[in-house]
């Protein structure tokens, strides 16, 4: 076997269908398994997947794992030689996962390559290729200066917006939502850090694969579409932005130290405290101009409150 799909699935069932799909549709010229973890979904995701995809391996979880354990057990539960991390939400319209397995094939040095992730209105995703978090990058992002500055790689974001991503070269970090990586790489690494629930996996793993001396690569001639953020949606406004703050933390402090841990939480401090005060002052005007502003401007608040208070230690994460 080349190349094992290795899908975490959490109450995602007509993505799920979809990405499964476009794998059967897309995929051919290398030897491939899908092996699908699913966390305990109540949705019929299970029913779904043993019923109009028999040729997948499902691993039915009875409790919600996380994205990290299901990865790893997914990987556990496969036999190919490479290994694919891919998101249920995703949607393969190109044969992606032969072309990422001839990159890696030909290109030894490489310890993980990821592709062009598309978002659903097919505009270009460029968190499938970005830097790794910091106090900077996080202020930049927070106080717009990346968007100011369009062109500037010094004030860009982590999301490195300066630079269009229609090119292929190396880069620091790739998203967790398309990710191929040789099985031994894997093995020597153990896999994703199994203390991260959700969100920041990826951060973690890129960093250890460059710790080997190894190059990560964004293939840009090879397209997936990315569904983002379906599985976090219906937990809330301020969810997702918490956990991936809180991930960046964690992954700063296990791997950069505490000081420059505490630097990246002041800096959403003072981009939170900068949005709340713009809102405070452009918030009204919008009132005036637009019927649903009231709704947007109450979300607007909720969440960098939210992002305020966590930065000062007083609001945790919210639940599972």
């Amino acid at each position: 076997m080349e190349v094992s799909v290795c899908i975490v699935n959490w109450n995602t069932r007509e993505l799920l269908r979809n990405c499964l799909r476009s794998i059967e549709i897309h995929t051919r010229g290398v030897q491939h398994e899908v092996v699908v973890v699913d966390n305990a979904s109540t949705d019929g995701s299970c029913e779904i997947v043993r019923e109009q995809f028999p040729w997948v391996k499902l691993v039915a979880s009875a409790d919600n794992l996380g994205f990290a354990r299901g990865c790893n057990l997914a990987v556990t539960s496969s036999v190919g030689e490479y290994v694919l991390y891919l998101n249920p939400d995703t949607e393969l319209v190109t044969n992606a996962i032969e072309g990422m397995h001839r990159y890696l094939r030909s290109r030894p040095e490489c310890g993980a390559v990821g592709c062009r992730l598309l978002n659903t209105d097919g505009s270009i995703q460029f968190t499938c290729a970005s830097a790794f978090p910091s106090p900077r990058n996080e202020l930049t992002s927070m106080l717009l200066l990346d968007r100011a500055f369009p062109r500037s790689a010094a004030l860009s974001s982590r999301e490195l917006n300066h630079w269009s991503h229609k090119d292929s070269r190396d880069i620091e970090c790739l998203s967790g939502a398309c990710m191929m990586m040789p099985r031994l790489l894997v093995d020597r690494l153990g896999g994703f850090d199994e203390s991260l629930f959700m969100y920041g996996e990826d951060l973690d793993l890129c960093f250890r694969v460059r710790q080997q001396g190894l190059a990560l690569h964004y293939l840009a001639d090879e397209s997936i579409y990315h569904h983002e953020g379906a599985a976090s949606r219906t937990k809330g406004r301020s969810f997702a932005p918490l956990r991936q703050r809180q991930a960046n933390y964690y992954f700063l402090q296990k791997n950069f130290g505490i000081s420059r841990a505490v630097g990246y939480r002041a800096a959403v401090f003072v981009g939170s405290v900068a949005r709340l005060l713009a809102g405070a002052v452009i918030g009204p005007l919008a009132l005036l101009k637009r019927r649903r502003a009231g709704s947007d401007l109450e979300a607007f608040l909720a969440k960098y409150g939210d992002l305020l208070l966590w930065s000062l230690g007083i609001k945790g994460m919210p639940s599972r």
